[in-house]
């Protein structure tokens, strides 16, 4: 092929026909998975190669347009939205390169966790910590820095070595700690705007098993017991259920014993799942099933358990239904002080008849320290909360007070959003929360001057733009 600048623009129509989604196609609308975003961009497309992703944008940069980089679209944001050109990187997905010795390989961006478990497991390997689901792309993972839990265990950005990228002008560059270091560490959090992800140099660790212990305490227990059972085992969690002031705690840790999954269909799919969604339904119309509902989803998974599975199994839990959900993280120092905060909220939301009416459970999971810049725990060990309002059979449901009081709280707690989940924070308040904010964006004005890669999200929240074209609200589904 010759040197894209002399290919002319039809020629280049032409060459990217096979993967552009057609107009009338279904997918050429996107939605992500919580229902609760969509967008219709200009043009779609679905790269197998290098070569595709370098057309696609010359493209942009003829017709100057931007392009946005979407994976599966789990964020449950307008994160991934634009009205312009968007890059699916859904077929960018194989493995590269395996080092067992080393322990790394190096994957393609558009590679689902759930595939690149099975790839891993092929060669007795596994990544290190996970969050809850693996439905995701691992690019999703890195730019937005996704986490798992463990008190001792970084944001799963903390497990890449290096990164290959397409930048703006089209130049293919490669940045770790040693090379390039100011694009790395800005990368490893991007947000999807300094280049596009061609490859990933990741740490990976021999495949494992995890034991996980799980019983339920009574809320002031848990409090009162805090920075003892944080740090009781490898990877812990809690999953709090406001209604009844009760909280599962989970325990989990590297063990060599034989594989002995706790739960049963019966109790966790059938009951757990169908059960549940019917009355989370007739909650909607009657405020008190919500409560009843949420004692009941906390009994079904009472007592004392203990399971032995694979690792990712393990870190992996059934997200249900579509929902709207936030997540925010606040330095560990401060979760106690800020749970008890929510906690007498909820209390009085819930003694009130009209009160909101909180789904269940509140997550809440842990990581340490990190020096990547736009990273929630960047100089800080950090616990993250999170709240969800489920949709019902993809029912709307009434979340905006509801998340608007918890953000508050966290607000005063110190909090900072989960960056792949809706949030108001601006510029002035970012350049507050992470010293390197500024390096970060002087990061963007190198490797892309033009804003190739800026759909509104970013022009809103890292930029400070204002108006109709950067609301979030121009993508929201109609009701």
């Amino acid at each position: 092929m010759p040197a894209l600048a002399d290919v002319p623009t039809p020629a280049l129509y032409h060459l990217l026909q096979p993967i552009t989604v057609p107009p009338t196609a279904p997918r050429a609308r996107f939605t992500n998975w919580g229902r609760t975003y969509a967008c219709t961009p200009l043009a779609i497309f679905e790269p197998h190669t290098e070569t595709q992703c370098a057309l696609i944008l010359e493209l942009a940069r003829r017709e100057h347009r931007t392009v946005r980089f979407a994976g599966i679209g789990h964020s449950p944001s307008d994160l991934a939205c634009t009205k312009e050109f968007m890059l699916r990187t859904i077929n960018l997905n194989h493995l590269l390169e395996v080092n067992a010795e080393k322990n790394y390989v190096v994957v393609q961006p558009g590679i689902t966790l759930e595939s690149l478990h099975e790839q891993l497991a092929k060669h007795n390997l596994a990544m290190t910590n996970l969050g809850s689901i693996s439905e995701q792309t691992l690019a999703g993972c890195i730019t937005t820095a996704t986490h798992g839990t463990g008190i001792s265990f970084g944001v799963m950005s903390t497990q890449v070595l290096a990164l290959t990228l397409l930048l703006a002008d089209g130049s293919k560059v490669v940045c770790s700690e040693l090379e390039r270091p100011d694009l790395f560490k800005a990368s490893l959090c991007s947000l999807g705007c300094t280049g596009l992800l061609l490859s990933v140099k990741l740490q990976v660790e021999p495949a494992f098993r995890l034991k996980e212990e799980q019983e339920t305490l009574r809320f002031d227990d848990a409090m009162d017991n805090f920075d003892r059972l944080v740090t009781s085992a490898e990877h812990v969690r809690f999953w709090w259920f406001p209604q009844n002031d009760k909280i599962r705690y989970s325990a989990a840790n590297r063990s060599t014993e034989n594989e002995d999954p706790a739960g049963s269909w019966v109790w966790h799919r059938f009951f757990g799942h169908h059960l549940v969604q019917l009355l989370l339904f007739i909650g909607r119309y009657l405020l008190f099933i919500n409560t009843w509902t949420a004692c009941f989803a906390e009994w079904l998974i009472s007592g004392r358990t203990m399971g032995v599975d694979k690792g990712h199994r393990i870190f992996n839990v059934d997200c249900r239904y579509p929902q709207y959900t936030t997540e925010w993280a606040v330095p560990y120092q401060n979760t106690v002080s800020a749970l008890r905060d929510l906690r007498s909220w909820l209390d009085e939301e819930l003694v009130d008849p009209e009160g909101l009416r909180p789904h269940f459970p509140v997550e809440i999971r842990f990581s340490s320290a990190d020096d990547i810049w736009l990273s929630p725990s960047y100089g800080q060990r950090t616990c993250w909360i999170g709240i969800v309002q489920y949709k019902p059979y993809g029912f709307i449901v009434p979340y905006r007070r509801l998340f608007k009081r918890f953000e508050m709280i966290m607000t005063r707690h110190g909090g900072k959003p989960h960056w792949a989940k809706a949030h108001c924070l601006r510029p002035k308040d970012l350049r507050r929360l992470y010293p390197r904010f500024a390096d970060f964006t002087k990061v963007l004005e190198e490797v892309d001057p033009v804003g190739l890669f800026q759909n509104e999200y970013i022009r809103r929240h890292v930029f400070g733009e204002h108006g109709p074209e950067v609301d979030s609200r121009v993508f929201k589904p109609s009701r």
